[in-house]
């Protein structure tokens, strides 16, 4: 009898130490490992991307087209071709109000002048001759040398033409024989020709005051170049006599 009853007591305490173990397993398999008082980490998810851009969507939007140019309405009707055609007259009058000043050549010069000097000389000075009565011109002037200075001044016009040839007009007064204590004065007029702006060749009279031998032909030519705004003309002339007393020269000098 006692022996039976301890046998109940020992299997009552063996169930009862498997159903505890039982739950104490079953405790620790659902009992949360962090509730010793440690934090659980926390993982935040990265924001969702953006879905890509459509082909649709990157391209630029058309610029709008501009809208036609309409005409104001005019109170008798629409515009005509006349009055566009005096709004394009009105505008080029107003362009060539400031027309550009063309630039100014000394080749377009009409009057000329300037001062000459040169040398001089004459062909059988010491020669008698008829128009001085069986004196030579030698003895008629008074000179001692067939070679002299001569000095003077020029006026000259020009008809420019704008082309290659010009028509020239001159005039000058000379003076001789001032190296030998003479004035022998003279006066020349020509007329001629101008090629290029440059050569220059004429024919004309010329004149002084010594009885016997007033008035002669008088041969000219030379070149005038420009520096810059003025010329140096350098001319050689001849005035032939029919007494053999020619007289021939070259002249040099500025024009402006």
């Amino acid at each position: 009898m006692h022996g039976s009853r301890i046998m109940v007591l020992a299997a009552l305490a063996l169930t009862i130490a498997t159903e505890a173990r039982s739950a104490r397993a079953e405790g620790e398999g659902s009992r949360n490992p962090y509730d010793d008082g440690t934090t659980a980490p926390v993982t935040i998810a990265p924001p969702p991307l953006p879905p890509p851009p459509s082909a649709s969507a990157t391209r630029p939007a058309p610029a709008p087209a501009p809208a036609p140019a309409t005409a104001p309405a005019s109170p008798n009707g629409p515009t005509s071709s006349s009055s566009v055609r005096l709004t394009y007259e009105a505008t080029s009058e107003g362009r060539a109000e400031h027309p550009t000043a063309p630039t100014s050549s000394p080749d377009d010069s009409k009057l000329l002048h300037g001062f000459r000097i040169g040398y001089g000389y004459v062909m059988n000075y010491d020669q008698p001759t008829r128009a001085f009565d069986g004196e030579s011109f030698k003895e008629k002037v008074g000179l001692r040398s067939p070679s002299h200075f001569l000095i003077g001044y020029e006026v000259l016009y020009r008809v420019v033409s704008h082309s290659w040839l010009n028509v020239l007009l001159m005039a000058n007064g000379m003076v001789a024989g001032l190296e030998q204590s003479k004035v022998l004065p003279s006066g020349n007029l020509l007329i001629g020709a101008e090629l290029d702006n440059s050569f220059q060749i004429g024919v004309g009279a010329n004149l002084s005051p010594l009885a016997g031998s007033e008035a002669h032909t008088i041969i000219a030519a030379g070149w005038t170049p420009r520096v810059g705004s003025i010329y140096t003309p350098v001319h050689v002339f001849f005035i032939p006599d029919v007494d053999g007393v020619h007289h021939m020269g070259i002249t040099t000098g500025v024009t402006f």
